[in-house]
């Protein structure tokens, strides 16, 4: 269904059944996906407040969020406003409908800055790590990276980084998907992973550990934030 023939936004909510139904809740936060069920406590058409199942995640996040639910025709993205801790609760506004693509594999930021050699032919560019996942990856570069032009969709290439002492890459190959202009001077660009066998399972060890750490740490940014008077949050 495109978006011309969806009942509007606020003609949804209008036919919501009470009491309402359950949503689905999907942020992303450092590359992750994070997900949790939520209920709706109230709505209307230009607003709604949402109590999560739990309250380490979604409460400290900004920026937009994504609600899933059978109930709506299409997936609604929102912007997250303050939460109030005492209840649990937070306020969306600027209900609209957006598209959505669930992805096919798990995909983290590194913690620390991360720098990639890329080979192409005989020569090296050097790039910034983005996101990562088992099957492809997000980068950035300066747009002097390629005075001649050679780095396009469709190229070839050998990476060679290190995401943590235990995790070094040399030789994974990759191609190039897309080239998106972010303003000057960054340049992103979309690479497809072409990992062995090793490769891949050191990829998914990564992927696994750094995603679990950006859970730990979301609920230590709850955990300072919503009890500010904490011993060690205290300065003297």
């Amino acid at each position: 269904m495109s978006y011309q023939t969806m009942p509007s936004v606020a003609d949804a909510i209008s036919t919501l059944p009470t009491p309402y139904p359950t949503v689905s809740l999907i942020k992303y936060h450092k590359g992750t996906t994070v997900k949790q069920q939520g209920s709706i406590i109230a709505i209307d058409p230009i607003s709604a407040t949402i109590q999560a199942t739990q309250h380490q995640t979604f409460y400290i996040l900004s920026g937009k969020i994504h609600l899933r639910s059978k109930a709506f025709p299409g997936a609604i993205s929102a912007t997250i406003h303050p939460v109030d801790y005492s209840h649990g609760t937070f306020r969306l506004s600027d209900l609209s409908y957006s598209e959505w693509q669930d992805r096919r594999s798990e995909r983290v930021q590194p913690k620390c800055p991360t720098y990639i050699n890329i080979h192409h032919y005989r020569k090296t560019y050097h790039a910034f790590l983005h996101d990562i996942s088992k099957e492809g990856m997000g980068i950035l570069v300066n747009e002097t990276i390629h005075p001649d032009g050679r780095l396009k969709p469709g190229c070839k290439l050998r990476l060679e980084f290190q995401l943590t002492p235990e995790h070094i890459f040399a030789g994974l190959k990759g191609t190039i998907v897309y080239r998106m202009n972010l303003g000057p001077p960054m340049i992103k660009y979309g690479l497809q992973l072409l990992p062995n066998q090793i490769q891949k399972n050191r990829l998914q060890a990564y992927i696994t550990q750094r995603y679990d750490e950006i859970l730990y740490e979301l609920e230590q940014d709850y955990i300072r934030t919503s009890d500010p008077f904490r011993v060690e949050n205290q300065c003297f």
